[in-house]
């Protein structure tokens, strides 16, 4: 590794960014379009690949594309840009005083090499949330966060299709457990079902998507994906993983216990419960850290050279999930690097639009009625449809859709405008475009 710094481009501002997820490269498209000669950047990420788009790894489990297929920005793509790309090294310490970063390889402790800077960038994203099983650490228990948890899961699968063994030979099926009803979760049953695994789904909400979708809607989602051979145990955890041992003295996973006595066997456990931000490099400059890396306004943390953006920051006691508020992220950073201009970032509300198992998905605000609200339904069990607008004093406060959204965006602007509908109803509910076309003028009389 060499330092980013050039005796060519002695003008040129030093940039390191820590971290080289989706965050990342959105964050060099921004700053490119917008002044690509004022620094000399350089990207290090702890993974060989160049940045990629992590919400396809479920199309690459279920074998719908290829790692190189999801790949944004390749090694070439840093090279014409004139960006330094580190790859497969950790940053392991910071020094902010003399504004040095230190490097190793992965795999080779003793090599250690420090960079300057003048502006330092943490993007280093997020990491599986741990449950609180007990006997975690033995064979066959996965997370599926990244490329190579992906492939990982993706050689069981595909020795499950090959009918060949894992090395136990306990089963002669091949058998899996999914942790976690979220959308990592699902997408990770599906995957591994359509590979001819027998799957079981744990999960420890009573529906599937209980933040994105009211009980209906999850039971529905529950009855399709049941529908590719996807078993479910809702309403409890996993309480302790069960493991043999091998010839070579290995433990490997071959089965579960829940918290509700079950006892499922298996082969393989993927976790998928969720994420926590990777704060730890805040932690080791001094920063400001709580539930991550803590920034203002500006994305910028409690050191003047050093900003943050992405699963890692905090900002306003939020942290970040979603593609939406992230890119709107470094939008706000690329404009204070690159103009010195402050435009706030601000964690505007946002719809969630999913597609799982082929269905497609929508919600926003509140997905549960209450005393204070009334909730209007449509169902179609035959079409797999389902509508769900929930309005309090008025206008709306909540929606869910599944099946069909096409009147998603709709009813979120009229919700985000507190535009009044309560006199369109029953009407919208069959979508937008059956709203009374007096409605504005409803709208501003009230």
């Amino acid at each position: 590794m060499q330092s980013s710094h050039s005796s060519s481009l002695p003008l040129k501002t030093s940039l390191i960014i820590v971290g080289n997820g989706m965050a990342t490269g959105r964050l060099l498209d921004e700053i490119l379009s917008r002044t690509p000669d004022k620094f000399n950047i350089t990207v290090v990420g702890k993974e060989p690949f160049g940045s990629y788009n992590r919400i396809m790894l479920s199309a690459v489990l279920a074998g719908d594309t290829t790692v190189e297929g999801i790949i944004q920005k390749t090694p070439q793509w840093y090279k014409d840009n004139n960006i330094e790309f580190i790859s497969d090294t950790l940053v392991t310490d910071i020094d902010r005083e003399n504004q040095i970063i230190t490097l190793c390889a992965n795999n080779a402790e003793n090599e250690k090499t420090q960079l300057t800077y003048d502006e330092l960038i943490f993007a280093t994203g997020s990491r599986s949330a741990k449950i609180p099983a007990k006997n975690q650490n033995i064979r066959g228990i996965f997370n599926f966060r990244d490329i190579k948890d992906t492939e990982k899961i993706q050689s069981f699968a595909q020795s499950a299709k090959n009918n060949n063994h894992i090395e136990t030979d306990v089963y002669e099926e091949k058998r899996a457990v999914v942790v976690g009803g979220g959308l990592l979760g699902l997408e990770a049953a599906y995957g591994l079902a359509i590979s001819g695994v027998n799957v079981t789904l744990i999960h420890r909400n009573k529906w599937l998507l209980n933040r994105q979708l009211d009980r209906v809607a999850g039971t529905m989602l529950q009855k399709i994906m049941a529908e590719k051979n996807i078993k479910f145990v809702l309403g409890c955890e996993v309480a302790r993983f069960d493991n043999l041992t091998n010839a070579s003295g290995e433990k490997i996973l071959c089965g579960v216990e829940l918290t509700n006595g079950t006892y499922l066997e298996t082969s393989m456990a993927v976790i998928a419960t969720g994420i926590t931000p990777n704060k730890e490099l805040g932690n080791n400059a001094q920063l400001e850290v709580n539930r991550a890396i803590v920034v203002n306004d500006y994305m910028l943390t409690s050191d003047p050279h050093i900003s943050a953006v992405g699963e890692c920051c905090e900002h306003r006691n939020a942290t970040f999930g979603l593609v939406d508020p992230i890119w709107v992220q470094c939008k706000t950073l690329a404009e204070r690097l690159c103009f010195d201009n402050e435009h706030a970032f601000k964690n505007s509300p946002v719809p969630t639009k999913l597609k799982v198992s082929g269905v497609q998905l929508f919600s926003a605000g509140v997905v549960e009625s209450s005393d204070d609200t009334q909730s209007f339904v449509v169902t179609d069990e035959n079409a797999s449809v389902y509508r769900k607008i929930i309005v309090k004093d008025d206008v709306i406060v909540g929606v869910v859709l599944f099946g069909d959204v096409s009147s998603g965006m709709a009813y979120f602007d009229m919700m985000q405008s507190n535009q009044k509908v309560i006199h369109a109803m029953p009407e919208l509910l069959l979508g937008h475009e059956f709203m009374p076309e007096d409605n504005n003028e409803k709208s501003e009389a009230a």
